[in-house]
């Protein structure tokens, strides 16, 4: 019965960040719409930050109940599942718009982050050393070119094409007063669901023998990618594609780049290199959103790009249960 209460307690927690995440979707839109902040900052920073706590909250959770292969493993997860069925469901039914100049600069940090990350994991392959770890030096590299990143990004402004995204927003959104409160409370509320999403998801993986490094890269994943998905479908039914396209591409960079430096806090960080599997596809599977995208003729992510993509994801997902 102890389990069935933890399900019970783990989908609270799920809807929870799901209505935060809508929350901080509609604040996010009419910030933009209002003020001079581009769509694409707004998506980059404040929206991907506020998805990301799922993540965050596992990196610094698993980081005290030593349980760094769970964490490694939704991390790396959540950010495959965004790609793959975040952007790839969604170009199911939509053809989401991308910027040039941003998908070539948001793809090359994105690959960067997930090949940084790579190589600091992966000591023994790289640099000769006896295990696998990440340090606390190691997430000064990585603290470190997300500032770079950040920095890039608030260089630039609004174009032509994000202004005329905002005029076909439907004026029923824009009439909206409560900017602040949105974001503020959607910030809240997806943080509290997340912290009883993964502490619930911790327990429950207690009661079962399922490896450490599925339950990362698959349960916890799913469960913890639910508020980038959210975000993104409901910046696309407002016509805010820079968004969506911002929020999952700034998640990616932040799990890669902040979640596993919050694991040093206590220390230097064991890695298990069987998760490598599963970090070089989220990197090739992100590249490929981006070359898909900036090589179609008018920079959109279709149907044929999307029915790609899940297929990769489902070979993924099936490779993955079978490795256990």
């Amino acid at each position: 019965m102890d389990i069935f209460i933890h399900i019970l307690i783990s989908l609270t927690g799920i809807l929870l960040m799901r209505q935060g995440a809508l929350m901080l979707t509609k604040g996010a839109t009419v910030l933009s719409a209002k003020t001079n902040f581009s769509g694409v900052h707004i998506g980059l920073t404040l929206v991907a930050l506020g998805t990301s706590i799922p993540e965050i909250s596992v990196a610094l959770i698993s980081s005290y109940k030593g349980a760094e292969t769970l964490a490694f493993g939704t991390i790396i997860g959540s950010n495959t599942f965004n790609i793959v069925f975040g952007l790839g469901i969604s170009a199911l039914f939509v053809n989401i718009r991308v910027i040039a100049k941003n998908i070539y600069r948001d793809t090359f940090f994105a690959v960067l982050s997930g090949s940084l990350l790579f190589l600091l994991l992966n000591k023994k392959l790289f640099f000769n050393a006896t295990e696998n770890t990440l340090s606390s030096l190691d997430s000064i590299f990585l603290i470190g070119l997300f500032i770079t990143y950040y920095l890039i990004i608030f260089g630039s402004s609004k174009n032509k094409k994000e202004i005329l995204m905002i005029k076909r927003i439907p004026k029923g959104i824009l009439s909206h007063h409560f900017i602040v409160r949105d974001i503020i409370i959607g910030f809240l509320i997806i943080a509290g669901g997340a912290y009883i999403s993964v502490v619930e998801a911790l327990l429950l993986s207690e009661y079962t023998s399922l490896n450490p490094r599925f339950i990362g890269v698959s349960i916890m994943a799913v469960c913890t990618s639910l508020p980038e998905i959210t975000t993104t479908l409901s910046a696309l039914k407002s016509k805010r594609h820079d968004i969506a396209i911002g929020n999952i591409m700034g998640s990616y960079i932040i799990n890669f780049l902040i979640a596993p430096s919050l694991l040093t806090i206590k220390g230097t960080t064991l890695y298990d290199y069987t998760l490598n599997y599963d970090l070089i596809f989220a990197i090739l599977i992100c590249l490929l959103a981006g070359v898909l995208s900036f090589s179609s003729r008018y920079l959109r992510l279709n149907k044929a790009t999307a029915i790609m993509m899940l297929f990769l994801g489902v070979v993924y997902y099936i490779t993955t249960y079978l490795r256990g």
